[in-house]
């Protein structure tokens, strides 16, 4: 008997479960996307993209990702509430290097600015940098420290990063597809096919979709409050105040050093990701840590 109750709670709960899923997703999917998007506005970094018989396939590669973008409804929500904790940096790092503001984007598509997130190729953080090519645009690596895991500093790598494939390919949306795919082997696919234009290369399946879905996350970010309701996107986060401790002597033990300073262990561990185990060696670190 008591197994029969515990079968027909388990059967009411999972019906209430789906009926609250497709009325949150009949509510929150309140425009259709072919009756407000206008073509004639869509680009990325400047270059317009053409959507005229002569390039016959891009309104279905557009409509595909701002469709899989859109009904996955749950995932665009927490990043768009993540955006106020990295945006701002990143826009402010892109304006002083005279990179286009579009490439905030790459942060959305790479990472969904997930400040946990780590790939199969052991890619990782919010611009998914593999260990190599994170070491070659001058972060540190190391058993103790990984500084792909702070974010300014990997922002300003995926910034020179961005830079040197601009000088390799002098097109922005180029240099976004080779930062997705590498330039080695964006360039022999230009060479081989005899084109000069990202729209006009055949390319395998997820750097052929990259640029596309880029232009997805952009166009339903700028237009969210028209697509979506506003009060289903919640409050967004934001960014606690905090201030930096800088440390040039080796710390043996940061459990015990946070300890000795009155400062909480598990936010020090948050607000410092790089730090991968509880040691640093003797160098000039820039340790943050909140200020209340």
């Amino acid at each position: 008997m008591k197994y029969k109750i515990i079968l027909w709670v388990s059967a009411f709960l999972f019906i209430l479960s789906l009926f609250f899923f497709f009325e949150s997703n009949k509510k929150l999917d309140k425009l259709d996307m072919s009756k407000v998007i206008d073509y004639s506005d869509i680009n990325f970094a400047w270059e317009k993209v053409n959507f005229d018989s002569k390039n016959f396939f891009n309104k279905e590669k557009l409509d595909k990702e701002l469709n899989i973008t859109r009904f996955n409804i749950y995932q665009f929500v927490l990043y768009h509430k993540r955006e106020p904790v990295y945006f701002p940096i990143i826009e402010k790092k892109l304006k002083e290097a005279w990179i286009p503001d579009d490439f905030k984007y790459l942060a959305v598509a790479e990472s969904w600015l997930k400040n946990d997130a780590l790939s199969d190729s052991n890619a990782g953080w919010i611009w998914q940098f593999i260990p190599e090519t994170a070491k070659r645009h001058w972060l540190i690596i190391n058993d103790s420290i990984d500084e792909r895991y702070n974010f300014e500093k990997e922002t300003d790598a995926a910034i020179r990063y961005f830079k040197k494939l601009h000088l390799d390919f002098w097109n922005w949306t180029l240099a976004a597809a080779a930062y997705n795919r590498g330039e080695n082997w964006l360039r022999r696919a230009l060479d081989d096919q005899k084109v000069n234009s990202y729209y006009d290369l055949y390319l395998n399946a997820e750097t052929a979709r990259y640029i596309w879905r880029i232009l997805a996350i952009k166009y339903l970010m700028i237009n969210k409050y028209e697509i979506f309701n506003q009060e289903d996107l919640w409050i967004q986060y934001t960014v606690p105040k905090t201030k930096e401790i800088f440390v040039s002597d080796k710390i043996d033990n940061l459990k015990s050093w946070s300890q000795e300073r009155w400062i909480s262990y598990s936010s020090l561990k948050q607000l410092n990701q790089w730090i991968i185990w509880d040691n640093l060696p003797k160098w000039n670190w820039s340790i943050k840590v909140l200020n209340y």
